[in-house]
């Protein structure tokens, strides 16, 4: 089961906060939803189709990434997994999608917008504890989201690094042997209960935060801290003043 909202507050020990984003940090269903709507108005399309199509976009590049993850295929950046599987959403779709628009939408990722709560909450997480992104995100995705989004890390790393994706073992013992970390003193912070399960794996401490359609816990999870939000994260690990 999740740590209850009762549970240990603030864990002892913990040193470096490392944060999946995609989800978690950045509401990605809701910015692509968004983009693909906008991307169809623009050639005159029903924007209305918007949310379906996204959705079979990002099932198809899960489904990619995934068997990047599991040695099924080979590597390729998060920018080409996601193009391509927008190329089969678009040619699966009935009405499909002018040329320029899937250009210029297979780049969304860079636009990815922030959860409202992520930028202030990161700032004051970054004031009591290292904060580091590791993302299966291309880095310079994440440059470019951190920049629009406002968001304060102290390192950013990719997965690109491990030539791999989560939940690949290899990403996150690449964290901990470049940042030289001490899993114990370590906590993954995601919505993603798989995320969590890997970096549990390693040794590492878990925080749950909870976002719409990232994913639920199973049954038999056991997770440090179960937050509604990165916003009630600070407030549970960060000492106040």
């Amino acid at each position: 089961m999740t740590a209850s909202p009762g549970g240990p507050a603030r864990p002892a020990g913990i040193r470096t906060l490392v944060f999946d984003v995609l989800g978690t940090v950045v509401d990605e269903a809701g910015s692509i939803s968004a983009e693909t709507s906008a991307a169809l108005a623009a050639q005159g399309a029903d924007p209305g189709r918007g949310p379906g199509l996204a959705r079979d976009w990002s099932r198809r590049a899960d489904a990619l990434t995934g068997q990047v993850a599991a040695g099924e295929m080979p590597w390729r950046s998060n920018d080409a997994l996601r193009r391509a599987a927008l190329h089969e959403a678009a040619a699966a779709d009935a009405d499909g999608l002018a040329r320029e628009v899937v250009d210029d939408l297979a780049l969304a990722g860079h636009r990815l917008r922030p959860w409202p709560d992520s930028p202030a909450a990161l700032r004051t997480l970054a004031g009591a504890f290292t904060v580091v992104a590791l993302s299966n995100a291309d880095l310079a995705q994440l440059t470019d989201m951190s920049a629009a989004g406002g968001l304060a890390w102290h390192c950013v790393l990719s997965a690109e690094l491990a030539r791999t994706c989560k939940p690949d073992p290899a990403v996150y013992r690449m964290a901990l042997d470049l940042l030289d970390l001490d899993p114990r003193q370590t906590m993954m912070v995601a919505a993603h209960p798989w995320d969590l399960r890997a970096a549990a794996a390693h040794g590492m401490r878990t925080a749950y935060v909870s976002r719409p359609g990232e994913g639920v816990p199973a049954p038999d999870d056991q997770f440090d801290v179960s937050v509604t939000d990165l916003a009630d994260l600070a407030g549970r690990v960060v000492d106040p003043v």
